[in-house]
């Protein structure tokens, strides 16, 4: 029997992922299941198991296929004490949803869906604290330009990680309710509406 290849596994992980993707999006995280992506992937119950067990382990790869990639570079630019404002980082963020077509209501449906699964609550845990670590390195190299010591940069670069947070959580949701918004717009018209 041949070798399994890596890039084999992550192909049809990909493909999974997209089927479910398609799935969730026209069902909803609660009323999609494994049966349901069987179906849209045209692949075996056993080929679904064999890379996902559940719903939260697929969650967690769609969020790490598709945000995390993202997270992972901002983050290397402020190790490499990159200097990007934090209008660019959250434009880089949530450039995440028109290129790679991952649709914000479906991540906004995993957030409801956290509040009566165990598992996809503590998943979407783990996702939010990486999103923060992520984010407070990638704009710390900013901060350092705009404080005097080392202590009072690594603060404003938290405290601007959490209000990206809080921005990017905003455009998700207001495009999941009214249509998706374009992010150049959406962090163009949230820098000019707080800076008057």
């Amino acid at each position: 029997m041949p070798k399994v290849t890596d890039e084999y596994r992550e192909a049809r992980r990909d493909e999974i992922a997209l089927a479910a993707i398609r799935c969730l999006e026209r069902d909803g995280v609660r009323e999609t299941s494994i049966a349901d992506i069987v179906a849209e992937s045209g692949l075996s119950t056993g080929a679904i198991y064999s890379h996902f067990t559940n719903k939260a382990e697929l969650a967690r790869y769609i969020v790490s296929r598709f945000l995390m990639v993202r997270l992972d570079e901002l983050e290397a630019d402020g190790l490499a004490d990159v200097v990007v404002a934090p209008r660019d980082t959250l434009l880089a963020m949530l450039g995440v949803f028109t290129e790679t077509g991952l649709s914000p209501a479906l991540v906004v449906q995993f957030w409801g869906e956290a509040m009566v699964d165990a598992e996809l609550k503590a998943e979407m845990a783990r996702t939010a604290a990486k999103l923060g670590h992520a984010l407070t390195i990638a704009v710390l190299p900013w901060a350092r330009t705009r404080t005097g010591s080392r202590a009072e940069a690594a603060r404003l670069a938290e405290q601007t990680a959490r209000t990206l947070t809080a921005l990017a959580q905003g455009y998700m949701a207001n495009s999941a309710v009214f249509g998706r918004r374009d992010p150049a717009e959406y962090v163009e018209s949230a820098a000019s509406t707080l800076s008057a």
